[in-house]
């Protein structure tokens, strides 16, 4: 009763719904499109090409963060500074120096991997370690450049191109080989994922006045090494985010299995990844929240501002997790039938993400709170820990042994954080804060 009391007209709940309904409307977009895509590309291929492309997908996106050395966030924080004071050259030098460091880095981590291939570690074709490599590229752009015009431009004019007009491109392809029963291969999978990313990317650079301007090659090479060495924390941090057992999953499932056991755990690991949404967009509304009750010691504010946003996160997540439980195998059925077999794991992936939400924000907080030092360590034993038991759990539990330690990662991290959170910040981001007196 004292619960239903503080929830019926509460003005800063209403707030928090009607924030995070505009971040409901990004990210679900984005997100809706994203498991399309995959879905679109799961039909027009078979089950053991869209196990290769589940593969080469999650390695192109390890390859394209430890390629971008830190650029991203550089490339936000440095651009949105840049236009404050009219550094016109400044701006332009950001630019060009950060999507030639991404462009370089990433393509010299891919060759890096070459003699893993040639030894048999990685078992792909050369056309489609190529293709691959391409995508990786293009991924590493693509994120550098969303983040270097959300630094001074629209969020619409950074965001619309990668998350609306790409997937709807490769929808619309696969579409059309759907239509004329034409099944893709891999390596021109491949291609369809990354030339339609790619132009678009090209397209909204080139479009850009200030990245037209040339720059002096000496300036421009100063400016890279200055901005490698500068981004490294940046580097540091998202590399052990990214390198988490969800996205690291699938390529050790590829290099200990066959594709066939890859497919449907990264079709899984995509239909998963949609519980994540509410987080998402809640945290637009709540990150700002939180940054100003810290900087202002408003830990009261915080924490009703937070206490209303897990209750709608996580009743949001917990209505989408039921739905996996029970639907989850028509779910994969859909995308293909042979997926089916990984309705177990897409149920144990769901767990790992729906204790993490009830969980509360707690990395974001640690963030935005001074402590991020401290979550950068916790996440690297974890993530070193995870590893160590990732590889022996795949080998001789396959998918399932890939999701039990995923989603234990993500659930012990967010535990672990959210007693951190507790102890050091005094407020309680979790969902049992609803059961707490009020101050």
């Amino acid at each position: 009763m004292t619960l239903l009391k503080r929830i019926n007209g509460n003005q800063r709940l209403m707030r928090l719904v009607g924030g995070g309904s505009v971040g409901v409307l990004i990210k679900g977009s984005a997100a809706g499109l994203s498991l399309a895509m995959f879905a679109a590309l799961a039909w027009v291929t078979d089950t053991e090409s869209f196990g290769v492309i589940g593969f080469c997908f999650s390695l192109a996106t390890l390859l394209a963060v430890a390629g971008s050395f830190g650029q991203r966030m550089m490339s936000l924080k440095d651009a949105a500074i840049a236009r404050d004071t009219s550094e016109n050259t400044r701006l332009t030098l950001i630019g060009q120096s950060s999507t030639m460091i991404v462009a370089l880095g990433t393509l010299l981590f891919s060759l890096l991997l070459l003699p893993a291939r040639d030894m048999g570690i990685i078992d792909l074709d050369l056309t489609v370690f190529v293709a691959m490599a391409g995508l990786a590229v293009t991924l590493a752009l693509a994120e550098n450049t969303v983040h270097f015009f959300r630094g001074y431009r629209s969020i619409a004019f950074a965001l619309i191109p990668r998350d609306i007009l790409w997937r709807l491109s490769v929808i619309a392809v696969c579409m059309i080989a759907l239509i004329a029963s034409f099944t893709v291969p891999t390596t021109p999978a491949l291609w369809v994922l990354s030339l339609p990313l790619l132009g678009l990317i090209c397209a909204q650079l080139l479009s850009e006045p200030a990245l037209r301007d040339g720059s002096h090659i000496g300036d421009l090479i100063s400016e890279g090494r200055r901005r490698v060495r500068n981004g490294l924390p940046f580097w540091g941090t998202s590399m052990i985010q990214t390198v988490s057992g969800p996205v690291l999953a699938p390529v050790i499932l590829g290099v200990m299995m066959s594709p066939d056991a890859v497919g449907p755990f990264f079709a899984a690991f995509r239909i998963a990844l949609v519980l994540d949404l509410f987080t998402l967009a809640a945290g637009m509304v709540v990150a700002p929240l939180v940054a100003k009750g810290h900087a202002n010691s408003q830990y009261e504010d915080m924490q009703a501002s937070l206490r209303y946003s897990v209750l709608l996160v996580s009743a949001a997540t917990l209505i989408c997790f039921l739905i996996i439980v029970f639907f989850g195998e028509n779910i994969l059925a859909l995308m293909n039938p042979d997926f089916t077999s990984a309705a177990p794991a897409l149920t144990v992936l769901g767990l790992g993400f729906l204790i993490a939400v009830l969980c509360g924000p707690v990395p974001n907080i640690m963030e935005l709170a001074g402590l991020e030092n401290l979550l950068f360590k916790r996440l690297i034993w974890f993530n070193l820990a995870c590893l160590v038991v990732l590889v022996p759990a795949t080998q001789h539990f396959g998918m399932m042994g890939a999701a039990v330690c995923s989603a234990g990662l993500r659930a012990a991290v967010h535990i672990t954080l959210l007693f951190t959170v507790k102890s050091h910040l005094r407020i309680d981001p979790s969902i049992f804060s609803l059961w707490h007196k009020a101050k």
